[in-house]
This record gives structure tokens, C-alpha cells and sequence, in this order.
């Protein structure tokens, strides 16, 4: 696999999970446990993870290390979900935590090297 592929495949496994997760949280905020399972964006959520373990699956046939996938991949789930979290849900972040966000980010580059 060239070296450009692999972080990309990595990043879209993350951002997967991530639009996912923010989708759980939508239908959970309409009502109980059976009404969401019952949304048709179930569905949606559904592909999205099987998405993910595809992408995961390719990066590991191609010697993709487990470590360094898996914290790449955290990385990009985090930024996922804290921007779907600002952008759609109004949540806020404080300083530190966003200088988190910035370190994992740098940590991320920095791993992919």
C-alpha cells in the first residue's frame, strides 16, 4: 500500500465511527431505546461501522500496525465528534481541552511519519 493511503483509509475509518456515534446521539434524543432502533437512520449507523471494520480490515491485511492505527484512528474519531458536537449540538469545549484536542492532533502527525 503506498505510505499516503494508509492514513488516509485510517482517517475515514475514523470519521466513520465518528458520524456514526453522532447519529446514535440524534435518534437517542427523540426518545426511548426501541423507538431509536426502530429510525431509519439505524440503518445508516449500521453501514457506517461496517465501513469502519473494512477500512481497518484493508490497512491490516497491508501491515498496518495495531498500535499506531488504533491511536490514529482515536485521533480522528475525537475531532469527528467534537466538531458535530460544537457545529450541530451547540456544545462547548474549554481552553484545555481544546489545547487536548491540538496535542492529539500534532501527536497524530507526528505518528504517521
Amino acid at each position: 500500500m503506498p505510505n499516503i493511503l494508509q492514513p488516509i483509509v485510517i482517517i475515514l475509518a475514523g470519521v466513520s465511527i465518528g458520524v456514526a456515534d453522532f447519529l446514535i446521539k440524534k435518534i437517542a434524543l427523540k426518545g426511548g431505546f426501541l423507538l431509536a432502533l426502530k429510525d431509519p437512520w439505524m440503518i445508516a449507523i449500521i453501514v457506517l461501522y461496517f465501513i469502519q471494520i473494512a477500512f481497518l480490515f484493508y490497512v491490516f491485511r497491508n501491515q498496518g500496525k495495531i498500535g499506531i492505527v488504533g491511536n490514529l484512528q482515536m485521533v480522528f474519531y475525537s475531532l469527528t465528534v467534537v466538531i458535530l458536537g460544537l457545529v450541530v449540538f451547540g456544545e462547548k469545549i474549554s481552553i484545555v481541552q481544546g489545547v487536548g484536542i491540538l496535542l492529539a492532533v500534532i501527536g497524530a502527525i507526528l505518528m504517521s511519519v
